[in-house]
């Protein structure tokens, strides 16, 4: 099977003609090029005209070699990182047309490791967000209560809302990182493997429980991972990057719909897949020209 169904270029124009009743693509990435500067030297090429974009709601999993700029492109969309680097180099990332120079107040993340405030209860690390005036802004105090009671339902912790994060196991935490983010309803969710310290049984739990609280709350979710089978079962996108300087080498739409059946996930059409991609993701480690990165894949 072909799994690079269409191109980015192809992506992105698809998208700039079929934005919902003449609004602009909720995310846009042209011609994206990255540089680091290097004391005494030529600068770093991380990113090279990296292109791709998305109309809705959607997860869109982003797979490539270790050290290929996977999480430098979450920054950037983001709009978390250093200003003493601009970001990118080349190119534009936009948000509903609007350009992002600065954190944008519709994005958050969720990192391979819980931040959460150790001396605060797991209910009042759900309801910080609103303690900014960002998130809080046009949400009464008795619908972020709600809200946070929802939230801490949705992902079995209601019986632990009293508890502080040391009383927690890696797997809990990781929900109430989970549930601190998407309580806020974010347009656009950036998760940099977050799943990746947790045994493979808790793993699986959380991607079934990304699964359920994304069709509920949908948002943009653009997550980073190694693992392709991890990408198989909650992607409707899958993005595989080259070594560094990365470009994108497959943009497939994964054709079974979700949840996608452990029937599906054991076919052959889904080996055959994850086959595929394996091999995309070991021929861009090799065929770039002094290109630099670290294989590793996770099925």
């Amino acid at each position: 099977m072909d799994a690079e169904s269409n191109s980015s270029g192809d992506s992105l124009a698809t998208a700039a003609a079929t934005s919902h009743n003449g609004e602009a693509p909720l995310l846009v990435l042209d011609a994206i090029s990255q540089e680091f500067p290097n004391q005494g030297g030529a600068p770093t090429t991380v990113l090279k005209d990296i292109s791709f974009s998305s109309t809705r709601p959607e997860t869109i999993c982003i797979l490539g070699p270790s050290g290929c700029g996977k999480s430098t492109i979450l920054r950037m969309v983001s709009g978390m990182y250093d200003r003493h680097v601009a970001m990118p180099t080349a190119g534009t990332v936009k948000i509903r047309g609007q350009l992002v120079t600065e954190p944008h107040d519709q994005v958050l993340t969720v990192f391979q490791k819980p931040t959460l405030k150790g001396w605060l209860s797991v209910r009042d690390n759900v309801l910080l967000p609103f303690k900014s005036v960002l998130w809080s802004r046009g949400v009464s105090p008795e619908e972020q209560a709600a809200r946070v009671d929802k939230m801490l339902h949705a992902v079995g912790l209601s019986q632990a809302a009293g508890l502080r994060p040391r009383q927690l196991s890696g797997g809990m935490q990781q929900r109430v990182s989970l549930a601190a983010r998407l309580v806020v309803r974010p347009s656009i969710l950036c998760l940099d493997e977050p799943f990746s310290a947790l045994d493979p049984q808790t793993r699986e739990e959380m991607q079934e429980l990304c699964l359920k609280l994304w069709a509920e709350s949908p948002c943009l979710a653009l997550f980073v991972t190694h693992d392709v089978s991890e990408a198989l079962r909650i992607a409707d996108r899958i993005l595989v990057l080259s070594t560094r300087p990365a470009s994108i080498v497959v943009d497939m739409t994964v054709p079974s719909p979700k949840p996608r059946s452990p029937e599906w996930l054991r076919s052959e059409e889904c080996s055959e897949l994850e086959r595929d991609i394996i091999a995309r993701i070991r021929q861009a480690v090799t065929h770039p020209a002094g290109a630099v990165g670290t294989l590793r894949v996770d099925v």
